[in-house]
């Protein structure tokens, strides 16, 4: 028996910070996939070198009472997602594992159930989430659902650093900033449709938290964005891209042409779109 599903990946983070001594954050999905494959065999090898689906895999199980069948499952996953650049490639292995062992053991979506787990092995973006949500991404305590997501482009600037979710997240790093004030923006962004309002947030949000992330291209894509009439920018929170938001594709061919230009060194340069709902 072999069972598949395919979850998106994240760009960025449209809001990270401090709300009342909590670490939260709201992404997006944006248009990259993991492929996640769970196959019933007797000899499984190929999730050896998947030590987090592992892990989730055979946590899942023992809360169903299912642990016998760890030794008969292996997981393959094929990936498009950049790897440690904080685009949510994690999260989105462990949510194709989940739905792929609900399918198999036809057992209902558990939402509690997902947050748990997830959170139990790393640091979890809100694109857990069918809506755009407020998250406690570390303990996975709260959250807060604000609204559907929102369509829009981005030109991605990615960096040649990497960094592993659950190592960034334990280093002694400077305290988020808070970020309360941005959140009756945040709130008119959804409920309007409103980009420009969203991307004052994620703009805001990236730069309160250099303190914390510094990205040493931060000019160089801010100014990017100014001469090419982007919305804003955002950036990812534990890994090493920027974007520029662009509400159309007009504007978002031209600042790639712009960019292209510049033979920016060290730097991958690509596009994404963000999705309107995460379908599995």
């Amino acid at each position: 028996m072999e069972v598949t599903a395919t979850y998106p990946g994240s760009f960025g983070e449209i809001l990270q910070g401090k709300i009342e001594n909590k670490d939260i954050l709201l992404s997006c999905p944006v248009n990259i996939y993991s492929e996640v494959k769970l196959i019933e065999c007797d000899n499984p090898l190929r999730r050896v070198n998947l030590k987090k689906s592992s892990d989730f895999l055979l946590n899942i199980l023992k809360s169903w009472g299912y642990e016998r069948y760890y030794k008969n499952i292996d997981i393959e996953i094929n990936s498009k997602i950049p790897q440690g650049k904080g685009l949510a490639s994690s999260t989105a292995d462990l949510c194709g594992v989940y739905y792929s062992l609900i399918n198999m053991f036809n057992r209902e979506f558990n939402e509690s159930e997902l947050i748990k787990n997830c959170v139990n092995i790393e640091p979890t973006d809100s694109i857990i989430f069918k809506k755009m949500t407020l998250f406690d991404y570390k303990n996975g305590k709260y959250k807060y659902t604000l609204g559907d997501y929102l369509s829009y482009n981005i030109l991605a600037f990615e960096g040649n650093k990497i960094i592993d979710t659950v190592e960034f997240n334990h280093r002694n790093l400077p305290e988020l900033s808070d970020v309360k004030s941005l959140i009756p923006v945040l709130k008119e962004a959804i409920k309007e449709r409103n980009l420009e309002k969203l991307a004052y947030v994620s703009t805001e949000s990236i730069i309160k938290n250099q303190k914390r992330l510094y990205y040493d291209f931060l000019n160089t894509v801010m100014d990017i964005k100014n001469r090419t009439s982007g919305l804003g920018i955002m950036g990812a929170h534990s890994g090493n891209v920027l974007g520029i938001i662009y509400e159309d594709e007009e504007r978002f061919h031209f600042g790639e042409k712009i960019s292209k230009k510049l033979e920016l060194k060290n730097i991958k340069l690509y596009g994404l779109k963000t999705l309107n709902k995460i379908s599995n």
